[in-house]
């Protein structure tokens, strides 16, 4: 006994002295085993998108660490033994699915190795739920080893358990008991999986690259080789893993006091700089003596070639910090089409850091002060850099439109465009855009390139997508009151013009508004036309109802909250719908800097067929830059926005919220003070340097699960 004793005293010590590890996917995509998920997931911000065939089953997956304690997995589920039409062979059975964990209780200590991490979730929760599931599961983790055990619901069947064991850097091996009842697995009417499994095991090998592309092979029910390919995907950042801290910046030209240069000189300096290393415009400047005989420093700019404000704002700072001489204080104003929008003072000892690159938290980032800007720098001597006239970007970019799972005729349906883009940033709040989208390849259900019945702009003629002028003013004394509007083609099914009304709270947490809009339905096969009518869906055909309605008017009340830590904001509003349906929408929405993911519900009279609700879905922001800037080093102000319905079936005429050029979430988001203050202060981290052991600090303190978020 005493031997007993001492060998597993011993493995537990090795295993605690292992390499940090990275828990695979399941054939779902779900951070798992191989058919059943674990109490671990992914890092916040991270994740995977894969392809996993285990015959007759077929997987494409999204799965994201959403909030730090709650990973979402989105899939497509495909039969390749159901067919629609049996006779014909014609289409495999498609179906969408969601799948949610959250982790209760995440234990880090290895002093801790006798507690394990805790979740609960959910398989398949919306949709046709073919495949739903509930279940509870523990995970004790030693290192490289993770022995994993838990109980499900429905098709999970009861107890399951297995463990995974990472064997070197690149490969891990998985084994799981698993009770799966594959009975339960029904499509149009017949059995997915004709036999029962021979066995109730599997297990499998995962490879693991550097660069985090991932392949697994398995051998699963006895009888089956199974396959996944994944490649980890970072969120928070870049998302091929270069990092953006190394700001380029006109390297320690700063004179040694402010008795060694004179303002002009200085100003040309900081505008030299300015213009070569950063893309800001619209610049103005104020130097001027503090009461103490110090000296400070006023400057606003606008952002044009950045997706992320926190990022423009720290590149400011880099330069500044490269040449100016020692200051006191300094102000930053951030502008939005000329207007002044936020403000942020900085103690001068910033400067000294970021040419240090050695950040003190307690002097120069947290005395630092953001607040909502009331107005520009208006004194007589400040000076105007760079360029404030109208700015004209024009530019062509490839555009590519998937349609999954979209009709019961193809299972995958695309476009690939080319799209002719105007881009115009004026004064006094002003802007525009024009959009002309040029179709190369239609992959559509008609096959002749005219479209979905129900979806018409998705076929093959050149339109506009978009056209418009869009415009902000700030008014009050203390900035937090905003009337935004905007005008023209606002995408591809409406044309028509929106106002809002938004008042923020003072850091920018909370705010209320409404919504005010008139719109017209656009003629699918025109350049730029409109509708005689309402454009009308009915029984597989679509038609314009001339004379019927031609306007629509859409009214809302909104409100929303800003969970400023988590950079996660959730949205209301009530009001009356595109169709003359009056209901409520609901948002939930994580953004990490430039990049948001979330989730929509829409309620209305009218339900989607078979639901009690409208309309649901998922809302993605990806800035250009994260996908093709780590790769070419360019950056880029282009964030590519898609919506995506989460049910195969709804209502095509209810829940529709109509279109939209620029929503103030798009322009304004970023700019609110305490979500730039908390960006540009995990900007700036990442570009001064830290040593491992605070790397190692901080992570310890990470929150992991819901119950660290609720004491803390």
């Amino acid at each position: 006994m005493r031997k007993k004793i001492l060998l597993c005293t011993a493995l537990i010590t090795f295993m605690s002295s292992c390499a940090a590890y990275a828990s695979s996917g399941a054939n779902t995509g779900i951070t798992g085993l191989w058919e059943y998920p674990t109490a671990e997931m992914p890092d916040d911000g991270q994740g995977r998108i894969g392809f996993t065939k285990t015959w007759p089953y077929e997987f494409i997956f999204v799965d994201i660490a959403w909030l730090p304690w709650f990973e979402v997995n989105g899939r497509f589920s495909t039969f390749d033994s159901v067919y629609l039409d049996s006779k014909t062979d014609e289409r495999r059975y498609m179906d969408k699915a969601l799948d949610l964990k959250a982790v209760l209780w995440h234990t880090k200590s290895p002093e801790q190795w006798f507690i394990p991490s805790i979740a609960v979730g959910v398989m398949d929760l919306m949709g046709t739920e073919l495949m739903k599931a509930w279940y509870g599961v523990a995970t004790w983790r030693w290192g490289d080893f993770a022995l994993t055990a838990g109980y499900g619901s429905d098709r999970l069947n009861g107890f399951f358990a297995g463990f995974e064991w990472d064997i070197a850097s690149w490969l891990s091996f998985k084994a799981e008991y698993s009770p799966l009842d594959y009975t339960q697995d029904r499509a149009a009417g017949r059995r997915v999986l004709p036999e029962a499994p021979s066995q109730k095991y599997n297990v499998g090998f995962v490879l693991k690259t550097p660069w985090g592309t991932e392949g697994s092979v398995s051998y699963q029910r006895g009888d089956e080789w199974s396959f996944t390919i994944s490649q980890r995907i970072n969120l928070k950042g870049p998302f091929f893993g270069n990092s953006r801290k190394n700001f380029s910046a006109p390297g320690d030209s700063r004179p040694a006091s402010w008795d060694d240069i004179d303002s002009q000189e200085l100003i040309a300096r900081i505008k030299s700089g300015l213009e070569h290393y950063t893309r800001v415009r619209d610049v103005d400047i104020k130097l001027s003596d503090s009461e103490d005989g110090g000296h400070t420093l006023a400057l606003a700019y606008e952002n044009y070639g950045y997706a992320s404000h926190a990022e423009a704002m720290s590149r400011v700072l880099v330069v500044l910090a490269a040449v100016m001489p020692e200051t006191d204080e300094l102000t930053l104003t951030a502008k939005n089409a000329g207007v002044p929008v936020v403000q942020a003072s900085f103690p001068g000892e910033l400067l000294f850091d970021l040419r240090a690159r050695t950040l003190r938290e307690e002097d120069s980032i947290h005395g630092a002060v953001f607040s909502w800007a009331s107005k520009e720098i208006e004194e007589a001597d400040a000076e105007r850099l760079l360029k404030n006239k109208a700015q004209h970007e024009v530019k062509a970019m490839v555009v590519y439109e998937p349609r999954l799972d979209q009709t019961l005729h193809e299972e995958y349906m695309d476009r690939w465009d080319i799209d002719l883009v105007y881009n115009g940033r004026y004064s006094k709040g002003w802007g525009g855009v024009v959009d002309i989208r040029f179709p190369v390849h239609v992959h559509a259900d008609t096959g002749d390139g005219t479209g979905l019945w129900w979806e018409k702009d998705f076929n093959d003629k050149v339109r506009i997508q978009q056209a418009g002028m869009t415009w902000a003013h700030n008014f009050g004394s203390d900035g937090r009151a905003w009337l935004l509007g905007e005008g023209g083609y606002l995408d591809e099914e409406w044309f028509g013009a929106n106002v809002w009304g938004r008042y923020y709270g003072k850091d920018g947490s909370w705010w209320i508004g409404a919504r005010l809009a008139a719109m017209h339905d656009r003629d699918p096969y025109s350049f730029a036309g409109l509708t005689e009518g309402r454009w009308i869906y009915y029984y597989g055909r679509a038609f314009d109802n001339k004379g019927n309605d031609e306007w629509r008017a859409l009214m809302f009340v909104q409100a929303g909250y800003h969970f400023t830590g988590l950079d996660f904001d959730l949205q209301a509003e009530y009001g009356q719908f595109a169709d003359g349906d009056k209901g409520y929408k609901l948002s939930a929405t994580r953004h990490w800097d430039d990049t948001a993911f979330g989730f929509w519900y829409i309620d209305t009279e009218v339900n989607a067929p078979g639901k009690d609700f409208t309309r649901a879905g998922v809302h993605m922001e990806l800035p250009a830059d994260k996908w093709f800037g780590s790769w070419f080093g360019n950056s880029s102000s282009h964030i590519w926005e898609q919506n995506t319905m989460l049910q195969s079936t709804w209502n095509s005429e209810a829940g529709r919220d109509g279109g939209v050029i620029r929503t103030p979430e798009r322009m304004m988001s970023q700019l609110r003070p305490a979500a730039l203050r908390k960006n540009v202060e995990a900007l700036l981290r990442e570009y001064c340097s830290y040593s491992d052991d605070d790397e190692e600090k901080e992570d310890a303190h990470e929150v992991r699960s819901i119950l660290e978020y609720i004491t803390r």
